[in-house]
């Protein structure tokens, strides 16, 4: 079996979503972004003027990229990953995303998933498996 997320990756992921961690996304920042009803979001279902801070990413071997990002969301605080790999026109399948989630030590089941379109030198054609879970709920009333 392919070895794509030893032990070197395994802290480079867990460094990457620590940094991630520090600077969740403001609602305000995603909300424009949102796209809801679909499983594939395309690059023509994001508004032009929608703009977010670059998440922190980890390369793989064998092609595999990382995005890893928390975002402030209505229902709290989320975790979000993206994993792009070396067939672009293709998401990596289940079996690479449950490696680099276990070695994220997140759940193997999102609250939700999705694919995304990204693009590749400047136009759309990439595929990239997301994945977000709630971290922290959202404080409801006074405490």
């Amino acid at each position: 079996m392919t070895i794509i997320v030893g032990e070197t990756e395994r802290a480079a992921l867990k460094e990457a979503m620590a940094r991630a961690r520090t600077y969740p996304v403001p609602w305000e920042m995603l909300e424009g972004g949102v796209v809801e009803g679909t499983d594939t979001v395309r690059i023509e279902d994001r508004s032009p003027e929608h703009k977010r801070p670059l998440p922190e990413q980890v390369a793989l071997p064998f092609g595999y990229l990382v995005a890893i990002s928390f975002e402030e969301q209505p229902a709290g605080i989320c975790l979000h990953v993206s994993v792009s790999g070396p067939w672009p026109k293709k998401p990596p399948n289940t079996v690479v995303c449950g490696m680099i989630f276990t070695a994220l030590g997140v759940p193997p089941q999102a609250e939700h998933e999705w694919t995304e379109q990204f693009l590749i030198d400047g136009k759309p054609g990439g595929l990239a498996f997301n994945a977000i879970w709630l971290v922290e709920p959202a404080v409801v009333g006074n405490a």
